[in-house]
């Protein structure tokens, strides 16, 4: 589990210290920071928070260890998220839409296919990038820690994943006039699919970029094949009616 630190906030004094390593280090004063800077500064933290805990793990991630690697006073950290869990739950989010709007911009003006190719093999490569790994960690402690009967944070990942595939293939029915009978479906047979893969291919050997690939093609061009099979056979079943 994660330490934990006093749950008072700290004095906005001077010093900070490492909690085991008797490292003292004054923080250093500045002046208001620009507009620019203060927009910043959350994701600033939060990028902090990241390397810390893929350094440090979840047993040594502290706000001392966040605030030196920031360069900034402990007490700011505090100012914007009250403890640990809290900054964690906000770490989670800012690294899902990180992920989520780099994949989208891949392949977003190519070919049905091609850009559902591309992104099905960078959703492996990141699943199974040591990010990848810490990002499930990271989920599973949320959900340990935060999770009831009325939400669950895999879950909310998952059903964020269905709506942005579902929006593209109703990009694809509008541009390219397949036809899909049920979207939401068909979203859940690729989300499943993809992630049934990256569970097989991460539990029997390293990442190999040219088999991700490879199958992410195979993958593609057969969902797709079968998609509009199972469309041309429904107009064919309307015209006969």
């Amino acid at each position: 589990m994660i330490s934990h630190e006093p749950s008072e906030q700290p004095s906005a004094q001077c010093t900070d210290i490492d909690e085991g390593s008797g490292d003292f280090r004054p923080t250093a004063r500045r002046g208001r920071p620009s507009l620019e800077e203060a927009q910043r500064l959350p994701a600033r933290i939060l990028e902090a928070g990241w390397e810390v805990l893929a350094e440090q793990g979840f047993e040594k991630f502290t706000f001392d260890r966040i605030a030196r690697h920031a360069r900034i006073g402990k007490v700011t950290i505090y100012n914007r998220f009250p403890g640990k869990p809290e900054f964690l739950a906000a770490l989670l989010k800012y690294k899902v839409e990180q992920r989520r709007m780099s994949i989208i911009a891949i392949g977003d003006t190519l070919p049905l296919v091609e850009r559902f190719c591309q992104r099905a093999a960078a959703v492996v490569k990141t699943l199974l990038s040591p990010d990848g790994v810490l990002m499930e960690r990271l989920v599973d402690w949320c959900d340990q820690e935060f999770s009831n009967d009325d939400f669950n944070y895999r879950l909310a990942m998952y059903q964020d994943a269905l709506v942005h595939i579902q929006n593209d293939l109703h990009r694809a029915v509008s541009e390219e006039g397949i036809v899909i009978r049920d979207p939401g479906l068909a979203a859940r047979f690729w989300v499943e699919g993809l992630l049934g893969h990256v569970r097989f291919v991460g539990s029997l050997s390293p990442y190999d970029r040219d088999e991700t690939e490879r199958w992410a093609r195979n993958y593609s061009e057969f969902f797709f094949a079968a998609l509009c099979g199972w469309g041309a056979s429904i107009r064919s079943a309307s015209a006969a009616n």
